[in-house]
């Protein structure tokens, strides 16, 4: 027993441990999750209501990008941008700096662009075994950014063989357009390799994206192009109680805007040009956790990490004349802005009975920005955070998991505690009900406060006068869970949430220049309920959910007769079948998104408006060929969707900007190769 505890332990402190879904009644009960758990824990077992997205189902998605995987979820939707190429998410109707990102239980720092988000797909997703999504306020445990949730991406580790290796080759159309410079083009290779206490591995990938011309004109393109070059490499020692590992990852994009030459010459020169840029992306993220076990009451763990983020615009002028090749000059169009963030938490595990145990930890983030787009003056936020969690277990059937977090910020006065609560009553063998409360806090971003972002089409200022956000969120789930003496497993899980949100960070919108300031423009509620079930029998795996969420109308602070909340639906599927006999396995995902209703001001008047709803499909297979090889394929987007219109009315329907959903139906092919030595 003590053995098993101290693989568990290790497993905790280094995300060893991963959650396969199967059909077989011993992996169902065994799903294993470790966000903001004490130990490894079952799912099921869990105060917490975690979703799990198996290594399995992101091979069966043959997905190239996380965005890829995430967007299936529901709750969960994106937005792209196509002048910095970032994507923006959306988690239970919160935006993207409210969503905690996390790899192997560490934040990633590296906000960019206009959405002040971290963008996901900066992120290996060849090296990730998988992915874990806990919904609702988790400030107690992980502090800022977290007022909507968690999303902890756990790395591959070596596993149980001596070596292995893998590599991979994806090539994708954007749409119907595929070439050389065109589609996608993505190669990866990683090894893994373990001998007694030690491990070591390393990948590395190269993610081409040719951007998409659609209908754009010239050299324009609709979508721009992407390169990436990401690495990453760890080693990791077990000995008796004691687990280090250390991980270092880097990242190398470039995404380039293309102009097309003006319809008239520069003054004085007859030269027409056009002006492109480019926008350069690098980070190093380095992380070492260690873990030592004392015995079964008692365990130390702590967690560093050191990431240097830059962020660069790089803008020419091409003269059509001659393809003469030069820096741009003008006013905000060569910039270069470095980021630092470090990160090291701290904790202690105490088992006093066998019902009570409690975890006091410390927590520091202290983040800080150099460069031409950010304001004179500090330029930095560090953060310290003393937290202690106990959980409850007066029996089998119960567990209380009560909190407490006391932040000292730099800039800001938290408030004095930000407590939380989460609850799990057993009902029966089948039935779990949970019930959450959590306050939060946010601390305005290095960004938000003193980043100013200019292009073409942004100027948006950065607001040193912000106030911190402060959150009261409620959460609660029942979920019902069976397996069958055939091997049928049944789960549904039914959950709502309601957040309180005061002070919300947004973009004020001035009425009579291009000029967007960073301010509090609202306090916000936001609330939802949603369904799922899944069945596993055999070769067959399906899953059913709809949710149905509330977002806040801003406009109805100013409008008593105005909705405060505007809601909006979403239903997603998926299915699964194998033919183990061939090696063959089909699936198909997938997501309507309902019509999004909104405000917005039409001249004096403030008129209803509505995203329109979409639906998008992908169908995959996955073909085993010979002993270390398999060929996937399939299409994305089976209903061809690419932008979806906003509409408003005002004595009749207008069209309003519009929300960059996708490329349009493409086609892509994958041949991977796994080889390893027991």
């Amino acid at each position: 027993m003590r053995k098993i505890y101290t693989v568990l332990l290790a497993a905790l402190a280094s995300g060893i441990i991963s959650a396969q879904e199967d059909t077989t009644r011993a992996k169902e009960l065994s799903e294993v999750v470790i966000t903001g758990q004490y130990k490894p824990q079952s799912v099921k077992n869990s105060v917490y209501q975690v979703r799990v997205i198996s290594g399995e189902r992101i091979q069966k998605q043959a997905a190239t990008k996380l965005q890829d995987v995430l967007k299936q979820e529901l709750n969960i939707r994106f937005s792209q941008d196509l002048s910095t190429g970032g994507s923006g998410i959306t988690m239970l109707g919160l935006k993207g700096q409210n969503v905690k990102i996390l790899v192997d239980g560490i934040p990633v720092t590296g906000r960019q662009g206009i959405s002040n988000e971290i963008d996901i797909n900066q992120i290996d997703i060849n090296s990730v075994e998988r992915i874990e999504i806990v919904e609702g306020p988790m400030s107690v445990i992980y502090g800022a950014d977290a007022l909507a949730g968690v999303i902890n991406i756990i790395t591959k580790k070596a596993g149980a063989s001596k070596f292995s290796v893998t590599a991979k080759l994806h090539e994708e159309t954007i749409g119907r357009e595929y070439g050389i410079n065109q589609g996608i083009h993505n190669q990866y290779v990683g090894f893994r390799w373990k001998h007694k206490s030690l491990e070591i591995g390393g990948a590395f990938g190269h993610n081409y994206f040719g951007g998409w011309k659609d209908t754009a004109v010239g050299r324009e393109l609709a979508w721009h192009k992407k390169d990436q070059l990401i690495a990453n490499g760890f080693i990791a020692y077990t000995k008796g109680k004691l687990n280090i590992r250390y991980r270092l990852e880097g990242l190398d994009e470039v995404i380039t805007n293309p102009g097309d030459f003006a319809s008239f010459p520069e003054p004085n020169s007859g030269d027409t040009l056009a002006y492109d840029q480019e926008y350069l992306s690098r980070r190093l993220m380095q992380q070492l956790q260690a873990a030592y076990y004392v015995n079964n009451n008692l365990n130390f763990q702590a967690q560093a990490a050191y990431t240097g983020f830059r962020r660069q615009v790089f803008s020419t002028t091409t003269n059509k004349e001659n393809g003469d090749v030069r820096l741009d000059p003008g006013a905000g169009h060569q910039s270069v802005v470095d980021f630092t963030g470090f990160v090291f938490r701290g904790t202690v595990f105490h088992k006093l009975s066998s019902w009570v145990s409690f975890q006091p930890g410390i927590d520091i983030n202290l983040e800080k920005g150099d460069g031409e787009r950010l304001k004179t003056g500090k330029n930095k936020v560090n953060d310290f955070a003393f937290f202690v969690t106990s959980e409850i277990t007066p029996s089998a059937k119960i567990s209380i998991r009560p909190g407490l977090r006391v932040i000292r910020n730099s800039v800001y006065d938290a408030p004095p505690l930000i407590p939380s609560l989460n609850t799990r009553f057993a009902l029966s063998d089948k039935l779990d009900l949970r019930v959450s409360y959590a306050r939060g806090f946010r601390s305005p971003s290095l960004r938000e406060l003193y980043f100013n972002f200019m292009d073409a089409n942004h100027t948006i200022l950065g607001n040193t006068d912000l106030k911190a956000e402060t959150s009261h969120s409620f959460n609660g789930s029942l979920t019902w869970k069976k397996i069958t003496p055939n091997q049928v497993a049944y789960t549904t899980v039914l959950g709502g949430f309601y957040n309180q949100v005061k002070n919300l960070i947004d973009y004020a919108y001035s009425a009579t220049s291009d000029t967007v300031l960073t301010a509090n423009i609202s306090n916000s509620n936001t609330a939802g309920t949603h369904l799922n079930t899944m069945v596993k029998y055999k070769q067959w795996n399906i899953s059913v959910g709809a949710s149905y969420t509330g977002y806040y109308n801003d406009y109805s602070e100013a409008d008593q007769s105005l909705p405060q909340l505007q809601w909006s639906g979403e239903i997603n599927a998926a299915a699964g079948y194998s033919l183990s006999r061939i090696g063959l396995d089909l699936n198909i995902f997938y997501k309507f998104t309902g019509k999004r209703p909104s405000y917005v001001a039409s001249g004096p008047d403030i008129v209803p408006a509505e995203t329109k709803g979409y639906h998008m499909a992908d169908f995959t297979f996955t073909k085993k060929l010979f002993r270390n090889f398999s060929w996937n394929g399939g299409a994305r987007n089976l209903f061809d969707v690419d932008r979806i219109r906003n509409s408003f009315t005002s004595g009749g329907i207008h069209s309003g900007g519009g929300l960059n959903v996708a490329t349009g139906r493409s086609f892509f092919t994958g041949l991977v190769f796994n080889w390893e030595k027991k």
